[in-house]
């Protein structure tokens, strides 16, 4: 009896620890600083919706900082389309 008792206790602390974990909330590009690429260097721009537009067509229309602290130089891809300034 004791065992079972233990083996629950055990599963209850493992989902505990997994449902922490699953509620983490995940960082979205949408919610970060928006830049593109103007041939020579990141040039920030406003916020998606409001101050542009990325229009269907192929390429990437704008790139954020994943991490601004440990890289301040790697911009990876956010928003596919065209900028379109509004």
């Amino acid at each position: 009896m004791n065992k079972i008792k233990m083996a629950f206790i055990a599963i209850a602390i493992l989902a505990a620890v997994g449902g922490a974990f699953a509620t983490r909330p995940c960082l979205s590009c949408e919610y970060s600083q928006q830049y593109i690429w103007n041939g020579s260097s990141y040039t920030p721009v406003g916020e998606y919706g409001i101050d542009f537009d990325c229009w269907v067509s192929s390429g990437i229309c704008t790139f954020y900082r994943p991490e601004p602290v440990l890289k301040p130089n790697m911009y990876s891809p956010c928003h596919m389309g065209v900028y379109a300034p509004q």
